[in-house]
């Protein structure tokens, strides 16, 4: 009797694990839920202070974040390279930068040499009231909003 009961139980399991398969399209798992640096994804951050200092008028520079690459303009040039973002979500970190080197005139070549050496320094970041602060560990930072 218990060795019929088992196999009835299994010959259930086998027809429900059967039609649940069948006819129907497998669903893949769901992405995982974004880590640390969420914030950072979306639209282009546009700077507006490199230093403690406005940008040079009619200058763009800007940083853009997605799939753990950055890119974006410095004054004259276009940037690139990888970010890092640790596992609490407060530390930022750049690697592998690489930039065009187009000259250009030389308050434009001062603002991107300084913004492209403090964006190599950044060690953390935050978000606040829709402006994103890129912080060195010697007080250095970068502004941007969107």
């Amino acid at each position: 009797m218990r060795l019929q009961i088992l196999a009835a139980a299994g010959l259930a399991l086998a027809t429900m694990t059967g039609c649940a398969s069948s006819g129907t399209p497998e669903t893949k798992p769901a992405a995982p839920a974004p880590t640390g640096g969420a914030a950072l994804l979306g639209d282009e951050w546009k700077v507006f202070e490199i230093g403690g200092a406005p940008i040079v008028a009619g200058s763009t520079p800007s940083i853009k974040f997605e799939d753990g690459r950055v890119a974006g303009a410095g004054s004259c040039n276009r940037f690139m390279g990888g970010y890092t973002v640790s596992a609490d979500g407060l530390k930022l970190e750049f690697s592998q930068m690489a930039s065009t080197m187009m000259a250009c005139p030389d308050p434009l070549m001062q603002q991107e040499g300084l913004f492209l050496k403090t964006l190599g320094d950044v060690k953390s970041y935050s978000v606040a009231a829709d402006v994103l602060t890129l912080s060195t560990a010697d007080g250095r930072t970068i502004k941007a909003k969107r």
